[in-house]
């Protein structure tokens, strides 16, 4: 037998004290002598022995009692294997991501999973406790009890095989049995559920969702754009068919402006509001919906646009240019290289140098300023040329090769492209180059030759064709990669602020501002502030923001209380898909089905019979015979 808490025995020494009190009687009885008793000395030695024998009784009822109850606080048990002697430590992940907001048998998953542990672990027991947010290290139920009832849901959950990885870390005594326990619904973010850590001991609370039709507001963008009005068009979508219509609000600064609905009887449909343009608008699109919560509402801003400047300088003929970046989106100018002012580089979002026969030693000084500066720069080079080396991160030609070459690889993980196709294609017709400046194989290229050499790549912020595109020489510019390639360019050499940024992802937002050196910008709404990182450039201000944001909303851009803009966030749509990991999947062996269930199946694992309880029972049992002993023992 092993006692849980075997400091507690010390108690036992508290049996002396009925003993003491048995031996040394406080109150002495006086013989007082009399005539004619001597009829009364049979009764009186029978009634001495009796009473000497319920004292004994008492005194063994009232210690057999002490002993039980000292007993029972030690929490004794009996193991049924070595592995239950053996010190543990114990991992919880609690998940707590937007999923877990799904009603079970007992209400929401998470809720219920907090309240079990608070309720089902032992009030001592030590262990660490981490969820997607926060990481509890050796600690108690007790003692973060109240950061667990008050803690909210977040976006972006860690994966399985991060779960394991961490857990790993944070259980680092090799000399006692590691076990983790993980508790979630266990979305799918990935084929295959990961195999156990090697020394690691892992168990699985399986939190099913009840059965119910989840409506979410999926996406929100501009599908018509004039002069004083806008069409936002917005897609809702069910897992099950909905047959009555679903009403759609708008709020413009908490103002409800605008209703419409959303037929879902084919699963998904998309409705429009037109919104007029005379004002900002700093929106909030939202439905009502009693399953999942986190994708009723959507955030949406729209400000005044600020066109992406454009400058072509050309020595050959650029028209293609111009029609890419056309003037909805862009202030492009063409300008022959002759007539440049330099002037106008400096107010530049992208600069394309188109075939310069000969950069000049000002002109390059002046586009080395304009790229510390935050500017972007183009080069399509001509075959003979001079000068280019001047230019930061750009080579001079050097390997002239007047070769055929077919450009057949595209990096579909660039920046540049990344999200461009809808699949990877691998058999277009490939555009040719039949000579080349350069032979240069870029680490990160854009597009590559057959050969593997780059056709395309970037450095810094400079982005260099190694082939000049002119008819004569290449028919790039007659494929269709020509237009997403240089449009992105474009587009990324400002990014233009969005209707709203998602959550957790690399959002890069241009502000238009002006900073001096100790000016920053903060972000701000109603229940959230933070400074973002952001480089001021002369035009605009470039803010950075991903991990920084964990509440959606509309957040205005300050700079000195000054509002400047307003900028959207909402959360990723990913956490309201309806796809699990089954129990097979899982791991039939190893699953439980709620916290009580777990608490259960490891005892039962260890073999551990807890004694506990039938001490408690004896204690009872004795106190019981103290009261008999004392009433019916004459």
């Amino acid at each position: 037998m092993i006692f849980k808490n075997p400091s507690i025995l010390y108690g036992l020494l508290f049996l002396i004290v009925p003993i003491i009190v048995h031996l040394f009687q406080l109150r002495r009885f006086t013989k007082v002598p009399f005539t004619n008793v001597a009829f009364l000395k049979p009764l009186i030695t029978q009634t001495r022995k009796s009473r000497q024998l319920k004292k004994w009784l008492t005194l063994l009822a009232r210690l057999f009692a002490i002993a039980c109850i000292v007993l029972a606080f030690a929490q004794p048990f009996i193991p049924g294997s070595d592995v239950a002697n053996q010190d543990k430590e114990t991992a919880i992940y609690l998940d707590n991501s937007f999923s877990m907001q799904s009603s079970g048998p007992k209400g929401e998953l998470f809720k219920t999973a907090v309240t079990d542990l608070l309720e089902r672990l032992p009030n001592d027991q030590k262990f660490t406790l981490f969820t997607n947010d926060n990481t509890y290290l050796n600690t108690t139920k007790k003692e973060i009890a109240n950061d667990l009832l008050n803690s909210d849901y977040q976006s972006n959950s860690l994966n399985y095989e991060q779960i394991q990885l961490k857990a790993k870390a944070l259980l680092n005594d090799k000399n006692k049995r590691n076990e983790l326990i993980i508790i979630s619904d266990f979305q799918k973010t990935s084929e295959t559920f990961p195999d156990t850590l090697l020394d690691l001991k892992r168990e699985l609370v399986f939190l099913e969702a009840e059965n119910s039709n989840n409506i979410s507001i999926d996406t929100a963008f501009i599908s018509r754009r004039e002069t004083n009005s806008i069409d936002i068009s917005v897609t809702a979508s069910t897992e099950n068919a909905i047959e009555n219509p679903v009403t759609l609000s708008l709020e413009n600064n908490g103002i409800l402006v605008a209703k419409t609905s959303v037929d879902l009887a084919n699963l998904q449909d998309t409705a429009i509001f037109n919104f007029e343009t005379s004002q900002p608008l700093q929106g909030r699109i939202f439905l009502d919906d009693n399953s999942l919560t986190f994708d009723n509402q959507l955030f949406i801003s729209t400000n005044t646009d600020r066109k992406i400047k454009v400058l072509a300088i050309n020595e050959v003929n650029g028209d293609f240019l111009k029609r890419i970046y056309t003037n909805d989106e862009f202030d492009f100018t063409a300008i022959k290289a002759r007539d440049l002012n330099y002037n106008l580089l400096k107010e530049q979002n992208l600069i394309i140098l188109n075939e310069l026969a000969n950069v000049s030693i000002n002109l390059a000084q002046e586009l080395n300023s304009y790229l510390r500066n935050g500017g972007y720069l183009v080069v399509i080079p001509a075959l003979d040329q001079s000068g280019y080396g001047s230019i930061n991160n750009v080579t001079s030609a050097e390997d002239i090769s007047e070769l055929e070459k077919r450009i057949t690889s595209i990096n579909f993980n660039h920046p540049l492209l990344k999200g461009v196709f809808n699949k990877q294609i691998t058999n277009f017709q490939y555009p040719k180059v039949n000579a080349t400046t350069n032979l240069i194989n870029a680490l990160n290229p854009i597009l590559k030759f057959e050969d593997g050499s780059s056709f395309l790549f970037q450095k810094g912020n400079v982005y260099s064709f190694t082939a000049p595109l002119n008819d004569q020489n290449s028919n790039f510019k007659n494929s269709p990669l020509i237009v997403p390639v240089l449009y992105n360019m474009g587009r990324k050499s400002l990014p233009v602020q969005q209707l709203y940024y998602q959550i957790g992802e690399e959002n890069s937002i241009a502000v238009t501002e002006t900073m001096v050196s100790d000016e920053i910008l903060e972000l701000r709404s109603q229940s959230n502030s933070f400074i973002p990182k952001q480089r001021a450039f002369e035009s605009h201000v470039l803010l950075e923001v991903k991990d920084e944001l964990s509440k959606a909303g509309n957040y205005k851009v300050l700079n000195d209380e000054e509002s400047i803009t307003t900028l959207s966030f909402n959360h990723s749509r990913e956490e309201n898909k309806s796809n699990y990991f089954t129990a097979t999947e899982l791991g039939n062996n190893n699953i439980a089905y709620s916290v009580e269930d777990l608490v259960y199946k490891l005892n039962e694992e260890d073999g551990i019979l807890n004694l506990w309880k039938y001490f408690v029972i004896g204690a009872l049992f004795f106190l019981i015979c103290e009261l008999l002993i004392l009433k019916f023992l004459k």
